[in-house]
Order: C-alpha cells, then structure tokens, then sequence
C-alpha cells in the first residue's frame, strides 16, 4: 500500500513539474518576455523543444521569408496530448495564417485542434492564448455582417484569470464589434477600462493595437486631435519593441497615418508614412497595406502632377486588390460555413466539458485516494510505533521488575545470612561464656584448695602449675569469647563504638596503629546495615594485619546527605591491581566487593606495590 502511494506520489509530482515548467514558458510568450522563454525550452519535454524554438525564433524575426518559417514542415507531431501537441497546432495555425490569404480555414483548424487540447487539460492559460489567436484571425478576416466571433468572445471572456487577459477582452470586444466603420457597436465601458489600464502598465504591443484602434474610433467621429495623439503613442509603443513580431501591425499604424495625412492633404506627410508602411513586408497580412500604398501613391502622385506614376499605381492597386478579393473568396469562409461550424463547435465544446467533467472527477477521486492513503499509511505508522513503544515499555517494566524482585530476593538472603550468623556468634559466644565460666570456676576451687593447703609444700607446686594451666585456658577462652562477641557491641552501642572496639583490639600488641576518624556520624543507621558494613571494615583490617606487613592504618567514615563514604588506608606493601583482578585469589576483596555491590554501592581499590593501599567504598543511604 506504501509502495503505490510512493509512486502515485512521485508520479503525480512529475506531472505537477512538467506542466509548471510549460505554463511558465508559455506565460513568457504570452508577455512577450522572449528571452525568459528562450532560456526555459531545455526545461520542456524534448519533443516538445523544436516547437518552442520555432514559435520564439518567428516572433523575433516575423518574416515568412525566413528559412526557420519554412523548417516547421520537418517537425513532426509529438503525439503527447499535452504541450507538444499544443504548440504543434498553435504553429500551424500561425503558418496558415501568416503565409496565405487563402488559408485560413485551415489556420482556424489548427488553433481549434489547440483549444481542444487546452481545454482536455483544464487550463485557462493554454485556452487563453488559442482563444486570442482565433480572435485575432478574426479580426484581420471579419465579414462586415459575420457574428462567428462571438462565441469565441464569450468563451475568452469567461476565463479572463487576469488583468492582462482582460485588457486584451476589451481590445477584442472593441475591434470585432466596432469594425474600425460601426460607432454604434462601439463600447464605451471597454474602451474605459482598456485605457486605465494601459496608463497604470507598460504593454508596447497591447498598447500600439488598442491605440490603434481608438485612433480609427476617432477617425469615425471626426476627432481630428484624438486620432493623431493616439495614431502617435500607437506608433511610437510599436517603434520600442526589439524584436518583428511588431512589424505588420507597425505597417498598419504607418498606413493609417498616410490616409489621415491625405485627408487633411498633407501629401509629404502621407508619403512619408506610407514608405513606412510598405517598405518591409513581414508576412501576407501586409499584402493588404501594399495594396492601399498603391492607392496613396497613386492619389500623391496625382497631386504632384505625375499622372503616369498615378495611373500606374492605380493599376497595380486594382490588380492587388483583386488577388486579396480572390483569396477571400478561396477562404470559403461565409456565413453558412461558419454558422455550421459554429454548430459543431457547440457540440465539440459540450463533448469537451463532459470529458474535462469526468477528469476532474477522476483527479478528485486520485486526490482523495492520495490523501485518504497518506492519512491510514500514517495511522498505520504511528499505530505501528505505538506499539512496539509500548512493548518496549512492558519490556522494560518486566525487566526492572525481575531486576527488582531478584535483588529482594537477594537482600533478603543476605538479611537472612547476617542474621544467621549473628545468632550463631550470640550462640557461639554464649557457650564459650558459659565454657570459660566453667573454668573460671575451677581454677577459683584451685585457689581455695591452695588456701587451705599452704603448709603441704609438695603439694603446693603441682596445685600451682594446674592452677596456671586453668588461668591460661581461661585466658585464651575469654579472649576467643571477647573478640567472637564485638559484633554484640554493635546491637547494643552502634557502629563507630565496634569498630572503635576493633581498631582497639588490632592495637593492643603494638604491631600495628590502627587510626579512627568519623564525621556526621550522628544517628545511628539500619541496624542490619551497620552490621554488613562492620563486617567489610572487619574484613578489610583482617587483610591488612594478614597480608599487608603494615605499621600504621586508617579508618574513615563520612556520612553525607545520601552518601556513607568509606576509606580504609596502610602503609603496607601494596600490591599490582592489574595481577590482582586476573588472580583467583582475591585476599578477600571478592566477597568484600560482593557485600558492597548488594548494598547498591561502589568500590575503588588504588595500590601500587611498596606504595601501600588505599580502598574507598561510596554506600547510598
């Protein structure tokens, strides 16, 4: 499920990039920012690349005559149903149009072929510019009584996405309903709006066509001030651009200026202008202002007395005239024709409505069908790390608990352990007490016998030698029975009191000084506590008196907050750690480690052989 969401995504990501990159480029032609365009190509679909050359290097150069207006017949279809395709219509439609008089039908094919495609993608801005075209062709083809154009307006005027494209509405609302001669069809509410726009934005060619225009309005209305004011800005917006796209319409304009230059007879002026007008011939909508300057020059000609030029000039007017007529003629293009193909254009455009309806809702349904997958691919997830989160808690929990209950289980025995052996030394030292009471006892009957047998002197000797032996045994009894008792000093005085005790007992032979010192040590501890840790103390001044050949030792204990520090030091030989820990004999630090480590605490042993030995021990309380 995962995997098909990946690839619809990344599918539809390809889409989505491929269709900005060729809005883009055809945004830039609609603005006429041909460089922008230029540099964008490489970013299109390759099939799609010689097309946009071909339409970039044509608005630069304008000219039917040029080599690269003829290439497009070595350009095939991409058959893409997209961009390509688009373009490949739009350019043929271009080529008809511009390279005969007699071929428009097949022109307004190719743009109608590139409003199919344009409205089967559901995008305005591709409509939009196949809509101008067909306006456009229009325009320059109107029959004075034809109304073919009107649905192609009310279509453009409902996709209308900007201010530019409404400014271009306007312009086309105006020239295709006043017809530069019907100034009852002429709308003041778009000649309004088009000329507030075009003072707040700066748009050479829609500026020289729509001026244009108001130019023949005031024409009409015989505003001599009006006509000249806007026939100038016309041709002076068209003059600023780089590039031949401009140049029919810049030969209209310069047409337009020499006839009004011949109505106030102004004949210098008007030749001047129609020069300008036919000098370059950029494609065969300029056949028309050639055949008008041969009608100017035949009038100037006239009026300077040349009436052989004149005649001459009217001749090749008549001559002209008549080929446009015919190839208005071979256009077919009359009303039966046009209410036909208005027909099924209606029919065409319900077809392509119905198809456009059906792909939106199949782009609906892909949306939903993204979205409703992202949304349980991500409850999935989640559900997923939910729950291995939770299993890793339980885990964790079952784990802490067996650590948990391992370690009672643990402490309890040692509990157990230490209070066995406490038992067993109260035990122990009661029947020594009771063992040395005893002897004691015999010896003070010796004593009393002695008393009584002072005068028997061969008696006296042996009397005295079993009452030594008694007193010895006694001795060594009590000292046994004393030294197995300490840990009874504990139950009853604390902790410092034994090891003081200890400490005392280690001294007495002078081998060896044992110091104490304690701080915080105020209250006493667990009782169970003070014994394990008089027991490590106990084990660790056995190991200094066995094992370490010392002269002088140390005992401090610190209480902190939470903390028993524990510090055990000798002068003694010391030892190498590193030989100890791979050692099996441990000199009784294993068991001492062990005791340490089931009180949750930590020991460090620091020795160095001749260096003596230094043991701290960290207990928490």
């Amino acid at each position: 499920m995962i995997r098909i969401y990946i690839l619809l995504c990344t599918l539809f990501f390809a889409l989505s990039t491929t269709t900005a990159q060729s809005n883009e480029f055809v945004n830039n032609l609609r603005l006429y920012n041909l460089k922008e365009a230029e540099t964008q190509i490489s970013l299109l679909p390759k099939k799609a690349k010689a097309l946009a050359s071909w339409q970039i290097e044509f608005l630069k150069d304008f000219k039917i005559s040029n080599e690269n207006f003829s290439s497009l017949e070595n350009i095939t279809k991409p058959n893409d149903n997209g961009i390509g395709d688009y373009l490949y219509y739009i350019n043929w439609g271009d080529y008809f149009f511009y390279n005969s008089l007699d071929k428009n039908i097949k022109a307004i094919d190719n743009y109608k072929q590139a409003l199919i495609i344009a409205k089967k993608l559901d995008n305005k801005l591709l409509t939009g510019e196949s809509l101008k075209r067909i306006l456009t062709l229009h325009r320059v083809n109107y029959l004075y009584n034809n109304q073919t154009y009107v649905p192609f307006l009310e279509d453009y005027k409902q996709i209308v996405y900007d201010e530019y494209e409404e400014a271009y509405y306007h312009y086309f609302n105006l020239i295709l309903n006043f017809k530069n001669y019907d100034v009852d069809q002429w709308s003041q509410n778009s000649y309004k709006k088009l000329s507030n726009y075009l003072k707040k934005n700066d748009h050479p060619y829609l500026r020289g066509i729509s001026q244009t225009v108001f130019a023949s309005y005031f024409e009409e209305v015989q505003k001599q001030d009006s006509i000249w004011y806007y026939a100038n800005s016309a041709k002076q917006a068209l003059d600023s651009i780089p590039y031949g796209y401009k140049g029919t319409r810049l030969n209209q304009i310069n047409s337009f200026m020499s006839r009004i230059s011949l109505q106030e007879e102004k004949f210098e002026k008007a030749e001047i202008f129609r020069k300008n007008a036919t000098t370059t011939l950029f494609t065969s909508i300029d056949l028309k202002t050639k055949s008008l300057g041969h009608y100017q020059k035949s009038v100037i000609d006239s009026v300077r007395g040349d009436f052989l030029s004149a005649y001459d000039e009217s001749m090749k007017y008549r001559v002209s005239m008549a080929e446009i007529e015919e190839a208005a003629q071979n256009n077919l293009f009359n009303e039966l024709e046009v209410k036909y193909e208005s027909a099924e254009k209606e029919k065409e455009i319900v077809l392509i409505e119905n198809a456009n309806q059906k792909q939106r809702y199949i782009l609906i349904a892909l949306g939903s069908l993204l979205i409703l997958g992202s949304i349980i691919a991500f409850l999935i997830y989640r559900n997923t790390k939910r729950k291995q989160r939770i299993a890793e808690q339980q885990r964790e929990i079952e784990i802490q608990k067996t650590e948990k209950i391992l370690k009672e289980q643990e402490i309890t025995s040692i509990n157990a352990m230490i209070e066995g052996q406490e038992k067993e030394r109260q035990r122990v030292a009661s029947d020594l007490h009771d063992s040395v009471g005893a002897t004691l006892a015999a010896a003070k009957l010796q004593f009393d016998h002695i008393s009584k047998n002072k005068d028997k002197a061969l008696e006296m000797d042996e009397l005295f030698e079993k009452t030594k032996i008694l007193l010895d045994d006694a001795y060594s009894e009590v000292r046994s029975m004393a030294h197995i008792k300490n840990s009874g000093v504990i139950a009853k005085n604390g902790l410092l009191p034994a090891i003081k005790k200890l400490t005392d007992n280690v001294s007495i032979n002078g081998n060896l000084e044992v110091a104490l010192q304690d701080f915080g040590l105020e209250n006493r501890l667990d009782n169970s506590l003070e014994i394990t840790i008089f027991r490590i103390i106990q084990e660790l001044i056995t190991n200094i008196v066995k094992h370490a050949s010392a002269t002088e030792a140390s005992i401090n204990i610190t209480q902190h907050e939470s903390l028993l520090s524990i510090i055990v030091e000798d002068n003694g030989k010391g030892f190498n750690i590193s030989e100890f820990i791979n050692s099996t004999n441990g000199m009784g630090l294993s068991s001492i480690e062990r005791r340490v480590e089931h009180l949750e605490g930590t020991m460090e042993v620091d020795s160095f052989p001749g260096k003596g030995t230094s043991i701290l021990i960290d207990i928490p309380l």
